[in-house]
């Protein structure tokens, strides 16, 4: 075998082995193995397996993977966390812990089925684990006859969208805005930190009418109900309400077909307001459709759990789909770690 035979062998078995990293990052998490280094780092193997009560031979089982993967490292006797696990030791539901619940309970099984998914073009991730023995049809009737399964998912949406949100808020300038429709706006997370940081500004929130109310309740316990409401709509099917100067879709197109998001902006142009501005959060891959990591992970989950028809979308897709609608382009921003901010406007009139 040649050098670079050689080499490109080890690379295929690093690639084999990352399957095995990430149950061991769960096991370790669920076992408390971060938080007991983070509080007493360089314990031993016996101290180790006396605290999380395990068995000397499952301790040498966890500990051995998790220093051959980097998830801690080996100094002498004793065991420390690296400054990446580090983050998931400690409060368990800070954000960390969370993705990687999360990532175990709905993500992690689905995906073996992608080969499956893509054959077919179905989201059988979603049919063949998560729906499995069930006698629900979507994800959102399963996570509500799980506690469980409904816990982890909420847990995940409430940090994702903080986090959408805090960098929305601090990539756009919302104070020149008046009246703001978020489609798609979940329970009120984006109208209410709008609300709250531009205390001028109304806010209209287009859901299911299920989720509509939910969010309904949330803005009351915010106290902005006199100025951010929800109205239940079929977003595909309704025209939008008129009376607004900017229009946001935030983490919403992904789940729509090319068809079907070229409707989402000729329904938005006709009702913004001559000078209009359209904001879209989006997690985009690159133009070159190469990357970036994040996308290919959302990529994967749409198609084998999340949605029959959508996709992950480049920012340039994204312009060109707004561009025949009639806007103008305005600027392309990266605030966060995730996604691509894009703002357009309606021209005015005249």
């Amino acid at each position: 075998m040649t050098e670079q035979s050689a080499t490109a062998t080890d690379e295929l078995w690093e690639l084999v082995y990352t399957s095995f990293r990430f149950p061991f990052l769960h096991a370790a998490l669920r076992a408390g193995l971060f938080t007991l280094l983070k509080e007493r780092p360089g314990s031993t193997l016996d101290k180790i397996t006396d605290e999380l009560g395990l068995e000397e031979r499952a301790g040498h089982v966890l500990l051995l993977g998790c220093c051959a993967f980097g998830l801690v490292r080996k100094e002498g006797d004793g065991y420390h966390n690296t400054a990446a696990t580090d983050l998931a030791a400690g409060d368990p539901d800070a954000f960390m812990p969370v993705i990687i619940r999360y990532t175990h309970e709905m993500l992690y099984r689905p995906m073996g089925w992608l080969y499956e998914s893509l054959v077919d073009n179905e989201n059988l991730g979603l049919h063949r684990e998560l729906l499995a023995g069930s006698s629900a049809t979507t994800l959102y009737e399963r996570l509500a006859e799980d506690e469980n399964l409904e816990k982890v998912f909420t847990a995940m949406m409430e940090h994702q969208s903080r986090s959408v949100v805090e960098d929305l808020i601090n990539a756009v300038d919302f104070s020149s805005y008046h009246h703001v429709l978020d489609v798609g706006g979940g329970t009120g997370t984006n109208a209410i930190g709008f609300a709250q940081r531009w205390p001028h500004l109304r806010a209209t929130i287009l859901e299911l009418p299920n989720v509509a109310k939910m969010a309904d309740d949330l803005i009351a316990e915010a106290g902005l109900s006199e100025r951010v409401r929800a109205v239940g709509a079929d977003v595909m099917r309704d025209e939008f309400p008129t009376s607004h100067d900017c229009v946001v879709f935030s983490r919403f197109l992904e789940i729509w077909s090319p068809e079907q998001v070229r409707a989402l902006f000729a329904k938005t142009y006709r009702a913004l307001e001559p000078g209009g501005h359209l904001v879209i959060v989006a997690c985009a891959q690159d133009d070159d459709e190469t990357g970036p990591a994040h996308a290919a992970f959302m990529s994967a989950y749409v198609q084998t759990v999340a949605s029959p028809e959508g996709r992950i979308y480049t920012p340039r897709d994204l312009e060109q789909w707004y561009t025949e609608a009639g806007f103008e382009p305005m600027d392309r921003q990266y605030p966060g770690r995730f996604d691509v901010i894009l703002r357009a406007r309606k021209p005015a009139a005249g």
